[in-house]
């Protein structure tokens, strides 16, 4: 998706968030070519910290642009290309069991396509390990909301803070939990679809059979075959 500078222009030093509703920081700059085609995103973190992102990124919402968790990208990635493999492979198959295709042109297509699949896959596995990963740190990040939700619950209930600053903290850690879990929800559904089009493309199955020719015997065997045998013949009056 293209995004222009007249897009984005009007958000500069405004809050900038993540899909889920998480604050990232502020949009402090923007770069475009020289079409007005924005490029890049430059967004300051707790005003210390700067942070350049891509636009493949970024996302246009009626509130403004969001930016798209890195995961999620390249995630994205992988599924088009499985997808795209698994389609083209299913398509040789079936155009070959037509006879729509002459038997040359199905073996340098399908050898061209197994041998992208088996590329992707080292891909796949990467990303798959990067979604686990993430996975399981926001599961560390909800159990830490949780606990530091029963700590307030705990000093509310023996009077050590006030009604507002447990109202306040209260509700900001939920909605934390509630972003949490959102994300984490996401991760395992792209996990899944991943190890879904991972499996459909790896069981997509030959439409023929090749069965390699027969060995050819060894120069020793063939001089043998081509011996003449010996006949002895018994005089028995």
């Amino acid at each position: 998706m293209v995004i222009t500078l007249d897009q984005v222009d009007k958000y500069v030093g405004q809050l900038i968030k993540d899909e889920y509703g998480r604050v990232i920081g502020k949009l402090v700059a923007t770069f475009s070519n020289v079409s007005g085609e924005v490029e890049t995103l430059e967004v300051v973190i707790n005003d210390a910290l700067y942070e350049n992102v891509p636009v493949s990124r970024v996302k246009l919402t009626p509130d403004g642009p969001v930016i798209v968790s890195e995961w999620k990208v390249l995630a994205t990635e992988v599924e088009n290309k499985l997808d795209r493999v698994k389609r083209r492979l299913r398509a040789t198959e079936e155009l070959f069991r037509k006879a729509s295709i002459p038997a040359h042109a199905y073996e340098e297509l399908k050898k061209k396509l197994d041998n992208e699949f088996k590329t992707l896959k080292e891909e796949v596995s990467k990303v798959k390990e990067l979604l686990r990963k993430r996975a399981g740190e926001l599961e560390d990040l909800v159990i830490r909301l949780e606990k530091d939700l029963t700590n307030m619950q705990i000093l509310y209930m023996g009077n050590e803070v006030s009604d507002q600053a447990y109202k306040m903290a209260s509700e900001l850690l939920r909605n934390n939990k509630a972003k949490a879990l959102d994300e984490k929800r996401d991760v395992e559904k792209h996990l899944e679809l991943i190890t879904k089009l991972e499996s459909e493309a790896g069981e997509i199955k030959p439409a023929v059979e090749v069965t390699p020719p027969p060995a050819k015997p060894s120069p020793k065997e063939q001089g043998k075959s081509e011996q003449p045998i010996q006949v002895q013949v018994i005089d028995v009056t």
